[in-house]
């Protein structure tokens, strides 16, 4: 099924289209790619083919979790390093459990699991997140209060630090301390966020903790995965061109740019002068930008707008089996078709027939 000009239209015809109009882009944008790693590499290789940027929906966290460790470094531990190891886990902001909201559950199993380091009965940290209501069994201490988020991971790392600082609420004052003792006494500490959340300076204060709990006793970060498959369309990117997404490859060599191979900014701009979005997982929808006409690869209903050229594909996971980016083995994994649909075509194979139609046309 496809629509072309809000008319419903024949693939064939519609694949044509996109061609045509990709044919004669002069720098094109293929965002969004909520999609596995076969769509994520056919992306890429048409996105080198025509000169244009690769760009995912979720690249705001992505690119501020890759820009922070660049510039500081990091310590990030594997998903089940963090269950069978770690004995505080400090979970920052609503970040985590609004993505995954069995998040606790995978990290504090009933059953147990590897001998842990020291001594400590395990204990769960929320730290200015919502009090969210916790598995049988597990310990857990909130610290929030009306202090913000940023406040509150300051002033838990000049605690840490066993500096001095000056707030008014003593309960929170108390709670922090005693949070940063519990860190200081863990034999190995945890701290998990989502780095779409939290802004850089937040982020590199994290990173500050885990810097100093290092120095005397272990500790390290579990950063969320991004949604739509990110760390996995990342990695695709990484292994094929040297560079993470927001890449050009418009000149002689790739070349990444945080800031000026935004999709928003590239659009706002003028800069593009077409837009692929791929939206093709099921769960949450890539968040298109709005005002701008696009060939849209979606396996979702999707509200066409006048200018658009919509191609139905199938879901990755849910009608073919997929390659994606699996949080529990911090890796690439296979994953069976939830119930398999060779009535729909997969956005790899889309995309390799819009370049083999771009090729006649230059053919011809």
């Amino acid at each position: 099924m496809a629509k072309a000009r809000g008319e419903e239209a024949e693939v064939d015809s519609a694949l044509e289209r996109a061609a045509e109009l990709l044919g004669r882009a002069r720098f094109p944008i293929f965002g969004g790619l909520f999609t596995d790693i076969a769509g994520a590499a056919a992306a890429l290789s048409l996105a080198e083919k025509l000169g244009g940027v690769v760009d995912h929906g979720a690249s705001t966290g992505l690119m501020r979790a890759c820009r922070v460790m660049r510039e500081t470094g990091a310590t990030p531990a594997s998903f089940g390093e963090v269950r069978n190891r770690a004995d505080t886990v400090v979970v920052i902001g609503n970040g985590p459990l609004t993505r995954d909201p069995g998040l606790v559950e995978k990290l504090f199993p009933a059953k147990p699991g590897l001998p842990r380091p020291g001594d400590n009965k395990r204990e769960l940290i929320l730290l200015g997140g919502d009090n969210t209501k916790t598995p049988k069994g597990v310990r857990a201490t909130v610290v929030g209060g009306k202090a913000a988020l940023p406040e509150l991971v300051a002033l838990l790392g000049a605690s840490l630090r066993e500096g001095r600082f000056d707030v008014r609420d003593k309960a929170l004052v108390a709670k922090i301390d005693e949070t940063a003792a519990r860190l200081r006494k863990s034999a190995f500490a945890v701290f998990v966020y989502d780095p779409a959340e939290l802004e850089e300076p937040v982020l590199h204060t994290v990173l500050e903790m885990v810097r100093h709990l290092v120095l005397t006793t272990r500790a390290a970060i579990l950063s969320m995965s991004a949604p739509g498959n990110g760390d996995g369309v990342n990695l695709c990117s990484t292994w094929t061109c040297g560079l993470p997404v927001r890449t050009s490859f418009a000149g002689a060599v790739p070349r990444h740019d945080a800031w000026a191979y935004a999709t928003d900014r590239l659009l706002k701009t003028g800069e593009a002068d077409a837009l692929v979005w791929i939206d093709a997982l099921a769960g949450e929808a890539a968040p298109r930008p709005k005002g701008t006409g696009a060939i849209v690869l979606s396996a979702n209903s999707t509200r066409a707008a006048k200018d658009d050229i919509v191609i139905e594909v199938a879901c990755a996971a849910g009608d073919h089996d997929a390659a994606l980016y699996l949080p529990p083995i911090s890796g690439i994994g296979m994953v069976k078709a939830a119930k398999a649909n060779k009535d729909k075509p997969t956005v790899a194979a889309v995309l390799t027939r819009i370049a083999e139609l771009v090729d006649e046309r230059r053919a011809a």
